[in-house]
């Protein structure tokens, strides 16, 4: 029903051969990058995804303050819906049908101009590298952060709104659930609110760390899942507790945390839709 993989990004400065073991011993089918793609050899990447069978499901873009789809500079702007594009070439070379968008970075809590002007700024942008992703196939999955680390769009709704002001099929969104525990009320309304747009999945527990160690209600957001038809990736993006979530990039943590989490998220939520298949 579902494909699973885990943002390769959270596991730090872990070489990725180190990253896809682990992924293919815990039964993943493949694994999402970090959009970056002038740092990796992406030849070198695709023989690594066919030597452990494993595919690139997705591009998770990193919004730092100089990619900027909302600034009212038009240089960063205009910086910012390059490397969008850039990602898009990364995935298409890759095989991935995803590339996950934010339109003002992580760390930006208030806009520079007014929240109406950058609003108007990020649709532009968004049907600028849209079209380009149609081009090529892939789709332009919008996030939506929580109001502690960026300040444009913090829920779902807000998230449609936005992909439809860009009108351009190849712009949906994707569901994050650690943001959605924050500035949701309801998994099932929020979800269900957006399923024509639905395109991709993120899974941690509420307290960020893998599914099933917190407080999050799956069987209860997989059900949903189920009845909308949903049947794309399930990406788990856990970590450990920092403030900026960019700074896990940065970490070296033990391998084995990565592996029990890893391990964890996967186990917890294929036993959930098992159930729920019965």
């Amino acid at each position: 029903m579902y494909s699973y993989s885990v943002t390769q990004w959270i596991y730090g400065n872990e070489d990725l051969e180190t990253s896809l073991i682990r992924l293919k011993k815990y039964g993943y089918d493949g694994v999402e990058l970090a959009g970056e793609p002038n740092k990796m050899d992406l030849g070198v990447v695709q023989s690594l995804l066919s030597k452990y069978d494993l595919s690139c499901t997705s591009i998770c873009g990193i919004y730092t303050l100089d990619r900027d789809l909302s600034s009212p500079n038009a240089e960063i702007r205009s910086h910012a819906v390059r490397y969008v594009k850039s990602c898009v070439d990364m995935a298409a070379q890759l095989g991935a049908s995803v590339v996950i968008v934010v339109p003002s970075p992580v760390g930006k809590s208030a806009p520079d101009s007014t929240y109406q002007e950058e609003w108007k700024l990020a649709v532009s942008s968004l049907q600028d590298a849209g079209a380009y992703a149609e081009s090529k196939n892939i789709v332009l999955a919008i996030e939506a952060l929580n109001r502690f680390e960026t300040y444009l769009i913090n829920t779902l709704s807000a998230a449609k709104q936005l992909a439809q002001e860009v009108d351009q099929s190849s712009v949906r969104i994707m569901a994050d659930l650690f943001h959605m525990n924050i500035e949701e009320k309801s998994h099932r309304s929020a979800l269900q609110n957006i399923a024509p747009y639905l395109a991709h999945v993120h899974i941690a527990d509420n307290t960020r760390e893998a599914a099933g160690l917190g407080q999050t209600n799956f069987e209860d957001v997989f059900r949903t899942l189920q009845e909308l038809g949903y049947q794309g990736c399930i990406t788990m993006e856990f970590m450990p507790p920092v403030s900026n979530p960019y700074m896990t990039a940065q970490q070296s943590e033990s391998g084995a945390l990565h592996d029990r989490y890893t391990q964890q998220s996967i186990y917890h939520i294929k036993g959930i839709v098992r159930a729920l298949m019965k």
